[in-house]
Protein backbone atom coordinates (compact mmCIF):
# COMPACT_ATOMS: atom_id res chain seq x y z
CA UNK A 1 0.00 0.00 0.00
CA UNK A 2 1.27 3.77 -0.74
CA UNK A 3 0.97 6.13 1.24
CA UNK A 4 0.87 10.12 0.14
CA UNK A 5 2.98 12.78 2.45
CA UNK A 6 3.72 16.11 1.77
CA UNK A 7 6.68 17.86 2.53
CA UNK A 8 7.81 21.41 2.50
CA UNK A 9 11.14 22.27 1.08
CA UNK A 10 13.31 24.93 0.20
CA UNK A 11 13.15 26.38 -3.47
CA UNK A 12 16.36 25.97 -3.61
CA UNK A 13 16.51 21.74 -2.66
CA UNK A 14 13.38 21.53 -4.93
CA UNK A 15 15.05 23.13 -7.98
CA UNK A 16 17.83 20.71 -7.22
CA UNK A 17 15.84 17.77 -6.96
CA UNK A 18 13.72 18.86 -10.32
CA UNK A 19 16.24 18.98 -12.09
CA UNK A 20 18.02 15.60 -10.84
CA UNK A 21 14.66 13.39 -11.35
CA UNK A 22 14.95 15.07 -15.20
CA UNK A 23 18.56 14.12 -15.63
CA UNK A 24 17.76 10.24 -14.07
CA UNK A 25 14.46 10.07 -15.96
CA UNK A 26 13.10 8.89 -12.75
CA UNK A 27 10.61 10.44 -10.27
CA UNK A 28 11.07 13.36 -7.81
CA UNK A 29 9.40 10.85 -5.24
CA UNK A 30 11.88 8.19 -6.27
CA UNK A 31 14.56 10.66 -5.35
CA UNK A 32 13.05 10.84 -1.82
CA UNK A 33 12.63 7.41 -1.40
CA UNK A 34 16.15 6.42 -1.94
CA UNK A 35 16.92 9.38 0.27
CA UNK A 36 15.22 7.88 2.71
CA UNK A 37 16.34 4.48 2.68
CA UNK A 38 19.67 5.63 2.63
CA UNK A 39 19.14 7.62 5.43
CA UNK A 40 17.56 4.68 7.46
CA UNK A 41 20.37 2.25 6.85
CA UNK A 42 23.40 4.99 7.33
CA UNK A 43 21.28 4.91 10.80
CA UNK A 44 20.77 0.87 11.39
CA UNK A 45 24.64 0.84 10.44
CA UNK A 46 25.26 3.24 12.83
CA UNK A 47 23.66 2.04 15.87
CA UNK A 48 24.70 -1.78 15.23
CA UNK A 49 28.64 -0.71 14.51
CA UNK A 50 28.11 1.24 17.90
CA UNK A 51 27.05 -1.26 19.89
CA UNK A 52 29.25 -3.63 18.57
CA UNK A 53 32.12 -0.94 19.42
CA UNK A 54 30.83 -0.93 22.84
CA UNK A 55 31.02 -4.59 23.79
CA UNK A 56 34.04 -4.37 21.94
CA UNK A 57 35.37 -1.96 24.40
CA UNK A 58 34.08 -3.73 27.55
CA UNK A 59 36.06 -6.62 26.81
CA UNK A 60 39.29 -3.95 26.31
CA UNK A 61 39.44 -4.14 22.62
CA UNK A 62 39.20 -0.91 20.89
CA UNK A 63 39.77 -0.60 17.36
CA UNK A 64 40.55 2.30 14.63
CA UNK A 65 38.00 2.69 11.51
CA UNK A 66 40.89 1.83 9.81
CA UNK A 67 40.72 -1.37 11.39
CA UNK A 68 37.56 -2.57 10.87
CA UNK A 69 37.37 -1.62 7.40
CA UNK A 70 40.62 -3.98 6.81
CA UNK A 71 38.41 -6.86 8.85
CA UNK A 72 35.65 -7.06 6.51
CA UNK A 73 36.95 -6.16 3.23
Amino acid sequence: MRNVVAISIPNNLLKNLTAEAKEEHTSRSDIIRRALKQHFFMRDFTMARNKAMAELAKKGITLTEEEIFEKVS
